[in-house]
């Protein structure tokens, strides 16, 4: 695999606000790019975990240099997997997504903060080359 882009996200809000957003993400006129947002599963645990699985539909065009080398039949929407369990007893979120399709073209791996102190963090990286040996990419944000 090749990296090619990183990113972390310090986010200096309160874990209510992260949360709060987190659910308010879609549809927004920022995010024309996400096609359909479904709630396939959601339900509260024994323990007050509340378990999500939502599927969404994205479309993104080619960067130019993509266009040369991918087929130009190969689809623009790409269908995603979130699963979410948010955790109010110990102030955490964590998501888990993966692609449907496209799935020999990019991996993304996020992964929460050893850490995990008083800010919400949101790594990100992204690979691309041979399938990845682990599908889906996993954000955690948490405040002690």
């Amino acid at each position: 695999m090749v990296k090619y882009f990183s990113n972390d996200v310090d986010i200096r809000t309160t874990w209510d606000h992260v949360v709060s957003a987190f659910w308010q993400r879609y549809p927004n006129p920022f995010s024309t790019h996400v096609l359909t947002e479904d709630v396939v599963l959601r339900e509260v645990t024994a323990d007050q975990r509340l378990l999500s699985r939502r599927l969404l539909t994205k479309t993104n065009r080619m960067p130019r240099w993509a266009e040369f080398l991918f087929p130009s039949n190969l689809s623009r929407s790409v269908y995603i997997v979130e699963d979410s369990v948010v955790d109010p007893v110990t102030k955490s979120l964590t998501t888990y997504t993966w692609n449907l399709n496209h799935t020999t073209l990019m991996e993304m791996v996020s992964a929460p903060p050893p850490d995990r102190g008083t800010r919400c963090v949101s790594p990100t990286a992204s690979s691309s080359g041979a399938p990845p040996l682990k599908k889906g990419n996993t954000d955690t944000i948490s405040i002690d």
